[in-house]
């Protein structure tokens, strides 16, 4: 595949709330000409890992143009990253972009937490 500038390429994470997150990307126009020419397999992997602990990780497939996708963490009160996957032609997954890490709160009060801890103010937003 031909080199393409990744910065035009972009991928967000955001926390919704402690059981979700939200993933949006785009693509360049370059990237967008390769998945239309068939350069990569129409769906896309989207993996979201712990910052630190790529082995605590959840995927889902989308299609390439989806562009969101909510997911749910293994985990709360972890920071993570998503990175998002596609195959070449030649059936090879190469990293196509990865996220922002954002830090995932937890739905109640632990002992000896302070941070991240997610009031019922946090639960009474709409999602986006």
């Amino acid at each position: 595949m031909a080199d393409f500038p990744l910065s035009n390429d972009k991928a967000y994470l955001l926390v919704c709330n402690p059981a979700s997150v939200f993933i949006c990307w785009t693509w360049s126009r370059a990237r967008t000409e390769a998945f239309e020419a068939q350069g990569y397999a129409p769906e896309i992997t989207v993996r979201l890992s712990a910052a630190g602990d790529k082995a605590n990780a959840v995927e889902q497939a989308a299609q390439w143009n989806a562009g969101k996708l909510y997911m749910k963490p293994p985990a709360e009160g972890q920071t993570y990253t998503a990175a998002i996957f596609a195959r070449n032609k030649d059936g090879a997954e190469e990293k196509l972009l990865e996220s922002n890490a954002a830090l995932t709160p937890v739905s109640c009060a632990r002992s000896g937490l302070s941070a991240g801890y997610a009031s019922a103010e946090f639960f009474r937003r709409s999602p986006v």
